[in-house]
């Protein structure tokens, strides 16, 4: 059985933080100052909010433009995902 090489196995996301998110982690960024994130193992989104250690958690999650209502969505190579604390008006 041949091996798989190491780059087919990583997955790399962008991930926008938006109204003070912020990950207590340092990731490599794009231009727009987005994060980058790689993983080896595929991850829910859930497990990918757990995995940025942000300083708060966001209650709006959007995948690929999509708004979110099941963290349990597995991410693929190349998503973008949009995480938004809550929005209030007055």
């Amino acid at each position: 059985m041949t091996a798989i090489p190491e780059q087919i196995l990583k997955m790399k996301v962008v991930v926008k933080l938006f109204g003070g998110i912020k990950s207590e982690k340092d990731f490599p960024r794009n231009e727009e100052k987005d994060l980058i994130v790689e993983t080896e193992k595929p991850l829910t989104i859930y497990e990918l909010i757990d995995f940025l250690s942000l300083n708060k958690k966001p209650f709006i999650v959007v995948l690929n433009g999509v708004i979110l209502t099941n963290l349990s969505i597995q991410i693929k190579d190349g998503d973008e995902i949009s995480l938004f604390p809550p929005i209030a008006g007055g």
